[in-house]
């Protein structure tokens, strides 16, 4: 395995990298567009879930007749 924690290999691979990002910067910038979506989706479904939940809390429930 390549340790890539030595200075020349960071640089190697920086430069591969950005020469692969440069080659593919379209593809790449939609690929992160769908990913950025995906998460603030999933984030957006989390808080309307936890919003619902503390209504659900915060609303008086019914107590049966006889039971008060």
């Amino acid at each position: 395995m390549i340790d890539f924690d030595t200075p020349g290999a960071r640089t190697a691979l920086k430069e591969a990298m950005t020469d692969a990002l440069l080659e593919n910067r379209d593809w790449f910038r939609e690929l992160v567009q769908e990913a950025l979506l995906e998460v603030a989706t999933a984030e957006a479904r989390r808080e309307a879930d936890l919003r619902a939940a503390h209504a659900e809390r915060q609303r008086p429930h019914a107590v049966p007749h006889g039971q008060a």
